[in-house]
């Protein structure tokens, strides 16, 4: 069944932050730059990709960091930083630039609205609502801020206002698709699906190409667990806006609930074109990128949602999965779970929390993978042994094929030889001896042996039944040479005469 707590993190509607002019490439000084120079080089690398294809959004935060060191009134650097640092999916920091930016200039909207968008997005949304409604005192029909409010409201959980707030657009604008869009999020948050699917269905007939609308129905499918049906929504989103963010958050999710590594790569990689600095994006394709065996890619997006969000359980705990499970690295995975510890105990942590659990589960795991090498290595100067062994076996064998021959050539036509079967079976040995040596089959070696130690000493038990030689008649060593009448050849003495 599909995780609840990833339908949570998916439903996250972003507004997203105004943007900069910025003008064609200049190169990068080397040394130190005037704070207008760091400004003009930030924008020139957030409009310029690299030779990956990819803007360097952290090489754009620090030439406007620079900026703004060298220059601390520096507004526009403020901003732009703020922007960056939002792409580089670090709320934090973005939250720390536009308000130096609104500490400047009060009156820039661009800074409070992307600042409100953060706190919407970090779960201080009573801020954002105090933002939006201050700025509204003045702006009051000012459709756009109050459906930002809205989101604010929902995020904060203060329905019933953010309800009022649908109502105050739907009098201003009746056909608001954004204020239907907002009405059926409010309603999911409450889990009031059948109207947040009402309201969905509305915002599709004033609408019907807008991604956002098929997305919020398919997380509201995922609820209700027709996950078939929720595919489809995503799917027919992703075709109006192939970078919808949330639509391919979502789909990734679902394809890495059921194994599918490839898919989910893609959605969350197009995720991340949409929005480069979603954490969510990241932390998915991190995951994607395991199943897909590109570890050494997937611990680098850890590293930077780590980065972004020191205290980011789910980083954490992911990168140590995947140097405990994958990369089989358990200092790393350790080091991981240790860091996770040390960035945020700040009583939060106790001694039952389950990051200790998961820190004994990786020493028992490289317990037991220690004792895997251990066996491995065991199995394999066994066979090491075991080769040396055969070729020892296989040079007896073939010096015994020649024992076994000259046996069998020399008293192989012995009578007591043939009748005891002993030439028969001492043949068949030879014969497979034989093959065995001429395949060089070390590893028979062995197995032949065994019938050479069960014949050799049988046939070696008859030959001294055969007599001197093989065949009837003795054959002396050397031949005879016959005189007259058969006597022996003259010039040697007789030692006994002869018998009558």
């Amino acid at each position: 069944m599909f995780n609840p707590r990833l339908i949570a993190l998916l439903v996250a509607f972003g507004v997203a932050p105004i943007t900069t002019g910025c003008p064609k490439k200049a190169p990068v000084e080397e040394g130190p730059v005037s704070p207008k120079q760091a400004f003009v080089n930030g924008v020139a690398l957030l409009k310029t990709p690299n030779k990956a294809g990819e803007i360097d959004y952290a090489a754009a935060y620090a030439q406007f960091e620079a900026a703004t060191l060298g220059q601390p009134d520096y507004g526009k650097a403020h901003y732009n930083a703020g922007w960056t640092a939002e792409k580089m999916g670090n709320g934090t920091l973005a939250e720390r630039h536009y308000r130096q930016a609104l500490a400047i200039d009060s009156g820039h909207v661009g800074s409070l609205f992307n600042l409100a968008n953060v706190l919407t997005e970090q779960g201080n949304g009573i801020e954002a609502v105090n933002i939006y409604q201050t700025f509204l005192e003045t702006h009051p029909d000012d459709i756009s801020v109050r459906n930002n409010l809205m989101e604010a409201l929902t995020s904060a959980q203060m329905y019933d206002d953010a309800v009022l707030q649908a109502r105050e657009v739907l009098l201003l604008d009746p056909k608001n698709v954004a204020a239907y869009r907002n009405l059926s999020r409010i309603y999911f948050a409450q889990e009031k699906y059948g109207m947040s699917q009402l309201c969905a269905d509305k915002a599709k007939t004033l609408a019907e190409g807008d991604a956002g609308i098929y997305n919020n129905i398919g997380v509201t499918y995922l609820v209700l667990s027709d996950e078939p049906a929720a595919i489809n929504e995503f799917k027919t989103a992703r075709q109006l806006d192939p970078d919808h963010v949330e639509a391919n958050l979502n789909l990734g999710y679902v394809a890495l609930n059921s194994g599918d590594y490839k898919l989910a790569k893609e959605c969350f990689e197009q995720a991340l074109k949409g929005d480069p600095g979603t954490l969510d994006g990241k932390l998915g394709l991190a995951t994607s990128l395991r199943g897909t065996k590109e570890y050494d890619r997937s611990a680098k997006l850890y590293d930077e949602i780590i980065s972004a969000d020191p205290k980011n359980q789910s980083a954490y705990y992911n990168a140590s999965t995947l140097h405990e499970k994958y990369t089989k690295d358990y200092k790393k995975a350790l080091k991981y779970l240790e860091s996770f510890v040390n960035n945020t105990n700040t009583g939060q942590i106790g001694p039952d929390h389950e990051v200790y659990d998961r820190m004994a589960r990786v020493k028992e795991s490289q317990e037991a993978e220690n004792e895997r090498k251990r066996q491995e290595d065991e199995k394999k100067r066994l066979a090491q042994e075991r080769v040396e062994r055969q070729k020892q076996q296989f040079e007896e064998l073939k010096a015994k094929v020649g024992e076994l021959d000259t046996l069998l050539t020399t008293y192989g036509e012995c009578e007591m030889m043939v009748e005891s079967g002993g030439t028969e079976m001492g043949m068949m040995v030879l014969e497979q001896a034989q093959m065995v040596v001429e395949a060089e089959e070390v590893d028979m070696a062995g197995d032949v042996m065994t019938f050479f130690d069960e014949i050799m000493p049988q046939l070696q038990g008859i030959v001294p039944e055969c007599g001197t030689g093989g065949g009837a008649e003795a054959t002396p060593s050397e031949p005879a040479e016959e005189g007259a009448g058969g006597e022996e050849a003259a010039g040697e003495e007789e030692s006994a005469p002869a018998a009558e």
